[in-house]
């Protein structure tokens, strides 16, 4: 495990199906947690940047998710449902009340289905190149089959462990614009590496879930005229990974929502362009403490 900044707690919670391990960071303040997305992602290579802002006047509380990180190994299907469900038992176990909640890519996708079944736990949304906001993906078949065939997730998992360039590679392809260098790509190819050395495969239970063969299991779209609560979308302006018109569209259906998006970054903007998205993210939740 890379270590965590300087300030961050590590802890866990048992549940039946396994650990939960989280990160903790500010003693005073709104709660807020950060929740990162599928694939071969983790609390700390989504939020390494994020937490020590939002610490200084928040308790943050931020997750690996069954199955990623160190929530290894989890007993059953990590899917929406159970996504939601364990949200839920952690903010219990933290003594959580209501938060503001950040959701990454398939994070997005927990933090809009958790506020629409408990809206009342749930003071504020930022949604990040979210998952879950769309009928069908672009080349929706292709991406079903990839899910569905194990040799696919398993031998590349394999080859990003032990194979540093090919990483360096995919990020610069599927995660970040490649227009100007990433200050800690380097930090990130390790991380990466690592969460690969770990997983047999490189998608996540939701991302096969939420996958059916002609439309998305899981979609939030319909609904989103439910949620009452203040809601930001931030998008990479070059995301390949998630439309942003996607983006665009979900904050027309909910009222008052923000659109901010990023010049000169892809999907993970948190990471290629931290200071920009920090400081995005810490006024709208300021705003709302």
């Amino acid at each position: 495990m890379t270590a965590p900044p300087q300030g961050v707690e590590v802890d866990h919670v048992e549940f039946p199906a396994g650990k939960i391990r989280y990160y903790r960071a500010g003693s005073s303040g709104p709660a807020i947690v950060l929740l990162h997305g599928g694939g071969l992602d983790n609390a700390m290579l989504s939020w390494r940047h994020t937490i020590p802002v939002l610490a200084e006047d928040h308790r943050v509380y931020v997750p690996d998710l069954p199955g990623q990180g160190g929530s290894r190994p989890w007993h059953g299907r990590a899917n929406q449902r159970t996504f939601e469900e364990v949200l839920r038992w952690l903010l219990d176990a933290w003594q959580v009340r209501d938060t503001m909640i950040v959701g990454l890519s398939m994070g997005g996708s927990i933090a809009t289905g958790f506020t629409l079944r408990h809206p009342r736990r749930v003071r504020g949304l930022v949604l990040v190149g979210s998952g879950g906001l769309v009928p069908r993906l672009d080349h929706h078949l292709l991406s079903y089959l990839a899910t569905r065939v194990e040799f696919v997730g398993s031998a590349s998992a394999k080859l990003l462990a032990k194979h540093r360039g090919l990483v360096r590679r995919q990020l610069t392809k599927q995660l970040f614009t490649g227009d100007r260098p990433v200050p800690d790509l380097e930090s990130i190819v390790d991380e990466v590496s690592a969460e690969a050395g770990q997983r047999e495969s490189v998608f996540s239970d939701w991302q096969r879930d939420s996958l059916g063969r002609r439309a998305m299991r899981v979609n939030h779209g319909p609904h989103l005229d439910q949620i009452n609560c203040p809601v930001m979308f931030i998008h990479g302006e070059q995301d390949t990974a998630v439309p942003i018109s996607s983006s665009r569209q979900a904050a027309t259906a909910i009222s008052g929502a923000q659109l901010h998006v990023i010049p000169g970054a892809g999907h993970w903007p948190n990471r290629e362009k931290a200071n920009e998205f920090n400081a995005l993210l810490r006024q709208f939740v300021n705003a709302r403490s």
